[in-house]
């Protein structure tokens, strides 16, 4: 497995346009907040004191959840390549059982999206210190890190199941470019959440990813949400706009937010369990 991973990460990082590719809608992202977003979103709370920071690091979240997900799919789509050019079928000869075939392209992609998280999180933190004297502290930083690898293997999780009906090619492009293209408004990064129609918000809650882009934010915002709003109810109102933090029937707060996360996680490995189990029996039996 470890030795599949290892490959797996060789081709992803020697193949410079699909990395590219794999962080644009990040990028998008950052560029559309430079460009546009910053002073639109600003609006008439522009003289509230320290908001440059506040949304340089709602930002910052925003855009680390859309490359969980953009990167695990890159990542994963060796995975519908050696499938379609039977390289799958060759390492289960050499004796990889599937539940090893399987694991190794989800560890590849969890590094992948771990290591592609830390250095957007550089360059965007690089950029907002210098133009902004933006501040981040070390505690929050090593908050962030952890769940960037709970983001990592969720979203590795969830692009497994996806790139089990994917099988060709062809799929695995038009796949990807949706994928791209709806991250953003997926993760409220390139339009707040409580702009969008209500079936929207709706579906944004159900994407596993919005989850961890509202851990990402409510670690990065929620000491300056209390100085920057007072008031409960306006914290409130301004926190689900923004997708600081979703809501059910409540807001969910951070722990709230965590264990929705872990669950998920349980979820979508027993989905990959129960689907590679079959799999593997099935093929058992035709051998036999």
């Amino acid at each position: 497995m470890l030795t599949l991973c290892y490959r797996n990460l060789l081709l992803y990082f020697r193949n410079k346009s699909g990395v590219f590719f794999s962080l644009l809608a990040a990028l998008i992202s950052f560029i559309l907040y430079i460009a546009f977003l910053k002073d639109t979103i600003a609006g008439s709370w522009g003289r509230i004191p320290s908001h440059t920071a506040f949304l340089d690091l709602w930002l910052i979240g925003g855009t680390l959840g859309i490359t969980a997900i953009t990167t695990t799919l890159s990542a994963l789509s060796q995975r519908v390549e050696d499938h379609e050019k039977d390289t799958a079928n060759d390492f289960i000869l050499t004796g990889t059982s599937r539940f090893q075939l399987a694991f190794g392209y989800v560890l590849s992609a969890t590094v992948i999206s771990f290591v592609m998280q830390i250095i957007v999180f550089l360059v965007m933190y690089g950029y907002f210190y210098i133009v902004d004297d933006l501040n981040i502290s070390l505690s929050k930083i090593f908050v962030l890190i952890g769940l960037m690898t709970i983001g990592s293997i969720l979203n590795a999780l969830v692009s497994t199941i996806i790139m089990m009906f994917v099988h060709n090619r062809n799929t695995l492009n038009a796949i990807a470019s949706l994928v791209g293209t709806v991250s953003g408004f997926l993760v409220g990064a390139y339009i707040p959440i409580g702009i969008l129609p209500e079936f929207a918000q709706f579906l944004v809650k159900l994407t596993p990813g919005s989850y961890v882009a509202s851990l990402y934010r409510q670690t990065l915002l929620n000491d300056d949400m209390i100085d920057l709003f007072p008031k409960e109810a306006q914290r409130n109102d301004f926190s689900e706009e923004l997708g600081i933090q979703l809501k059910w029937d409540h807001l969910l707060n951070f722990n709230q937010s965590l264990l929705t996360t872990i669950g998920l996680f349980v979820l979508f490995l027993m989905i990959v369990l129960i689907v590679e189990y079959k799999a593997s029996k099935q093929m058992s039996k035709l051998n036999h």
